[in-house]
């Protein structure tokens, strides 16, 4: 047997096969034990699969793979121990939630990450796993779902002044430079014969320097995905690469209520607008408060979680091999 951290983990560190199905030779390894519980090598590679994937594609040496695998496959066997230790809580406890409960969650998950039973099954199928199996994956993950709601969530609480003094300690984060509200007309090169886009900007910006409404326009001739918003692009941030620089340069030398001549590039044709400008400062309280507030509750939520779940292993016999 292998010690985890060395060999144990090791041993899955290669590439994962398309199909996604599991090499026969890690079927029956085992990870861990966790009271009367098993963690299989299958267990660990299913869950580190996709990331595996993912890792395998941008790695640059087969050695970074490897080192890098190694991380991904301790965590996830480090979370399927604690997933354990916390599916062992909820069988030791009174409170048992009806199997129809369960079979509703069930049945809401395969409608939204399948849209229905026959592309399950042919999932199922292919990567070489029966319906029970992963049924009692949805019916687990609903049990650690609710168990942390009820251990983790309903303890997170946030005063105000935790808020104030976070926004106070880290006003740095909320600077924001100037920023402008803009309008713009995009006519692609690429939609229009040779020479056209230029005619067809310079006889929109004829129209608005005649009067006529900007967003009208373009509405009327804009080529881009924002067109039925009237061209609207909403707030940009002077300090952010929204836009290509010659036209960020444009907008934020533009005064309220402006608009460009025809700037062409490549081709293609661009007319701003700016409807508003903000000077750079450190975004209000009020408009961050929720923000705050959110990033408090999960950091509140991992610290009670992590001391949750240090209570279950240290009442609990694990086992690495």
């Amino acid at each position: 047997m292998c010690m985890a951290g060395s060999a144990g983990v090791a041993c899955l560190a290669q590439p994962v096969a398309p199909s996604g199905k599991v090499p026969e030779a890690l079927l029956n390894g085992i990870m861990a034990q966790v009271n009367s519980s098993v963690i299989t090598m299958e267990d660990v590679y299913r869950r580190a699969r996709r990331s595996m994937e993912q890792l395998a594609r941008r790695a640059k040496t087969q050695e970074e793979f490897n080192r890098e695998s190694l991380k991904v496959q301790r965590d996830v066997l480090e979370q399927a121990i604690d997933r354990r230790l916390v599916l062992d809580d909820y069988e030791k406890g009174t409170r048992k939630y009806p199997e129809s409960t369960i079979d509703g969650f069930i049945k809401d998950n395969i409608k939204r990450e399948f849209g229905d039973r026959l592309t399950l099954s042919k999932m199922l199928r292919d990567s070489g796993r029966t319906f029970d199996s992963f049924r009692q994956e949805e019916r687990e993950a609903f049990i650690v779902y609710v168990m942390n709601r009820s251990k983790v969530s309903s303890e997170v609480m946030v005063s105000p002044r935790r808020i104030e003094q976070r926004y106070n300690a880290t006003r740095d984060k909320y600077q924001v430079g100037e920023r402008a509200k803009l309008r713009m007309i995009v006519v692609d090169a690429s939609r229009h014969a040779r020479g056209e886009a230029r005619k067809i900007a310079d006889a929109a910006l004829a129209r608005i320097q005649a009067g006529e409404d900007f967003a009208k326009v373009a509405a009327a001739v804009s080529d881009d995905a924002r067109t039925y918003k009237g061209g609207d692009r909403g707030w940009i941030d002077a300090k952010e690469k929204a836009l290509r620089p010659e036209l960020q340069s444009a907008v934020f030398q533009l005064e309220p209520g402006k608009h460009s001549g025809v700037m062409e590039f490549d081709g293609s044709c661009f007319i701003v607008k700016v409807e508003e400008r903000k000077p750079a400062q450190v975004r209000p309280l009020t408009e961050v408060r929720l923000e705050i507030e959110r990033e408090l509750k999960q950091e509140d939520a991992e610290r009670l979680q992590k001391a949750w779940y240090g209570r279950l292993r240290r009442k609990a016999f694990i086992r690495y091999f």
